[in-house]
């Protein structure tokens, strides 16, 4: 990448600095859940028309797709991408600030406005250095993120990896592990596929001093938590990581009385998808066994979501390179596998992508709390290391 050039876009960035925290404080108290960013799609809709920039809007539902293009560049030329997610979460924030959540129940808790306002900070950077852009780009600003099936499957339905085509495409997420300055990336297997359980376990219920003429769905439920990672662990691959938890049990009794039924809810996470099959298929068959065990039935509920997301190993490592140039090799990080999971995984099984993560949190404080907390926020100058990596990217040959 030209020096001259990442000066350019490192003067922008510092002059957008204050401009852009607007956008990310205006976003973070306007929030809105998944499918449901009508007011951020328009928000984000009028700020490319400032710029210039053709888009469409209702992509996918509530997205917004903008391309940047100068006169050297073919209409029919393939194209980067770089993705900023739109939608929120149902959180009530705990934060007293300014900038806090005008929405009760919901929240930027996972950094999106942070997201959503460096791709407009990015936006108009590319657009002052137009000229110097060495193939189009496609912004992409991308709905439900957080929530099946995942706005980038919507997205990818409506083409947006077409007319130009998407030949490589980044993203960026805010990372409260990280501190303010620092970047994260790792090549290769990164995060994890995710998988929603959802059982309805149907017993008999009764007097709880007379457990003998009940079917009891709590004890076949207990028998499934403490069960199921046992059963998943004996067939696994020994080299697949693998992450089955529950979260959520309601069942309606009390002191003295057994519930007639009992819902429980969970997540199943990997990185194979042979795996993933096979993993599902075994614990569809033990909840089967357990209610039958104990003389009750269960109605089974494995909602597929995300794949694993992998980033390419080529596309991340020229990535990394470029930001120990510019930003020094202290700062930019090799990050380990995570368990988490990531809607942008479903363009990796498509296009080659880079996924990195952009540090956040605030080295004056002695607490910075992690993404999905009611008190979580970011340190906003990582603003401007965010808008110069990601506007950087779009120069890497690949």
């Amino acid at each position: 990448m030209n020096p001259e050039i990442f000066s350019a876009i490192s003067r922008k960035a510092a002059d957008l600095y204050l401009k852009i925290k607007g956008y990310r404080e205006h976003l973070h108290q306007h929030p809105e859940l998944s499918y449901k960013e009508f007011e951020t799609m328009a928000f984000v809709s009028e700020r490319l028309t400032e710029l210039g920039i053709p888009h469409e809007t209702k992509v996918g539902g509530t997205g917004v797709v903008g391309i940047i293009r100068n006169d050297l560049h073919s209409k029919e030329a393939t194209c980067v991408a770089l993705r900023a997610d739109l939608d929120a979460l149902p959180i009530q924030e705990e934060n007293e600030v300014t900038y806090r959540s005008k929405r009760p129940g919901i929240m930027h808790a996972c950094g999106h406005d942070f997201h959503t306002a460096t791709l407009l900070g990015v936006a108009e950077i590319l657009m002052s250095i137009k000229d110097e852009l060495p193939q189009p780009v496609k912004l992409i600003f991308q709905p439900g993120e957080e929530q099946n099936p995942g706005g980038a499957t919507l997205m990818i339905a409506d083409g947006v990896l077409e007319n130009p085509k998407v030949s490589h495409l980044f993203a960026l997420h805010v990372f409260p592990d990280l501190m303010a300055g620092e970047l994260g990336l790792k090549g290769g297997l990164y995060m994890a596929s995710c998988d929603e359980i959802h059982l309805t376990i149907n017993g008999i219920g009764g007097h709880g001093a007379v457990p003998a003429k009940c079917v009891n769905p709590l004890s076949i439920a207990a028998e499934i938590i403490l069960s199921t990672q046992e059963v998943l662990t004996i067939e696994k691959p020994h080299d697949v990581p693998q992450v089955i938890s529950f979260g959520r049990m309601e069942a309606y009794g009390s002191t003295n009385v057994i519930p007639s039924s009992a819902i429980l809810k969970g997540t199943f996470r990997t990185m194979d998808e042979a795996w993933r099959k096979k993993a599902h298929d075994l614990m569809a068959e033990n909840f089967e066994k357990l209610a039958a065990k104990y003389g009750g039935s269960i109605d089974i509920d494995i909602s597929i979501g995300y794949p694993f997301l992998h980033n390419d190993e080529g596309v991340t490592n020229k990535a990394k390179a470029l930001f120990q140039l510019n930003f020094g090799e202290e700062n930019v990080i090799d990050l380990p596998l995570r368990m988490t999971s990531e809607d942008f995984a479903f363009y990796s099984q498509i296009a080659p992508v880079c996924f990195y993560r952009v540090g956040v949190a605030d080295p004056t404080k002695e607490i910075n709390y992690g993404v999905h907390h009611p008190k979580f926020d970011v340190d906003p100058s990582a603003l401007i290391v965010a808008m110069k990596s990601f506007a950087s990217c779009v120069f890497i040959k690949v």
